[in-house]
């Protein structure tokens, strides 16, 4: 009950928003008719301070109802919103809510990672986490016949697991040798990256709370699974602005700690 009254006022807010950046963008289209050649460029740059200015007041408004803002950065991340002629669209994505995978140790997380797998009716989900272990650790020794892929692939990259691109690798090998396609039937990038340095445990994706619920393991505490940290993530965020073949992008990064906005980069 409390989660769907949180985000009740978080969708009230958001029409409350969007209807303030309507107001703003309707004063700009009236006062910008002559230059309608250079009207949308006018428009994406109001907008695009408007929008960072809207993800501020958001965290700050709602931060007081307890799991507002969880809900809004877990469900989807997506919010789109149309002023006048303008589509916009504001994508939001925590930057530690996901487990690294480079962080994967056999006695913390293969019993718990080895359930969350047989959810999805992985077939032999011990041969997707030997192949894991094998490519993270600097040796040869294969935990079982072909999970160790420097040893068939000499070109394969061992050490670290760089990119999804990379992992993939790993599940078309699976999927070639056990005939079970089951294992593309996880999302795993749902739940796994390859960057993060802990998990905050405050905005972690409903994916990871899947894994963490998992029957395996010891624990269904995220601090038995990897390290964690509490409100100290940041927000990647994505604004997209677009009316008929005209498109502009910005993106920047929110610090829930700092309140500031860092790294902004926009396309106009």
């Amino acid at each position: 009950m409390r989660s769907a009254i949180a985000l009740m006022l978080t969708l009230f807010m958001l029409i409350a928003m969007s209807g303030a950046l309507s107001i703003t963008l309707a004063l700009f289209q009236k006062n910008f008719k002559t230059y309608s050649q250079n009207k949308f460029r006018v428009q994406s740059a109001v907008l695009m301070v408007d929008g960072v200015n809207l993800l501020k007041s958001l965290e700050k408004d709602i931060s007081s109802v307890e799991g507002a803002f969880d809900i809004l950065v877990q469900s989807g991340a997506e919010l789109p919103i149309q002023i006048g002629e303008v589509d916009m669209v504001i994508r939001l994505r925590p930057q530690n809510a996901k487990f690294n995978i480079n962080k994967y140790r056999r006695d913390r997380h293969y019993e718990k990672l080895y359930a969350y797998l047989l959810d999805y009716e992985v077939q032999r989900p011990g041969y997707i986490l030997d192949m894991i272990e094998d490519t993270l650790d600097q040796d040869n020794d294969e935990k079982q016949y072909g999970s160790e892929r420097v040893l068939y692939d000499p070109f394969f990259l061992q050490g670290k697991i760089v990119d999804y691109a990379q992992f993939k690798k790993l599940l078309d090998v699976y999927a070639k040798e056990t005939k079970d396609i089951n294992a593309y039937k996880v999302p795993w990038t749902d739940w796994m990256d390859f960057s993060s340095a802990f998990i905050d445990e405050v905005y972690m994706t409903i994916e990871m709370q899947r894994v963490l619920e998992a029957s395996g393991g010891v624990s269904n505490d995220l601090i038995d699974f990897t390290e964690i940290g509490e409100n100290t993530s940041a927000l990647s965020c994505e604004i997209y602005l677009r009316q008929d073949e005209a498109e502009s992008i910005a993106q920047f990064d929110f610090s829930f700690k700092t309140k500031q906005i860092t790294n902004f980069k926009a396309r106009l």
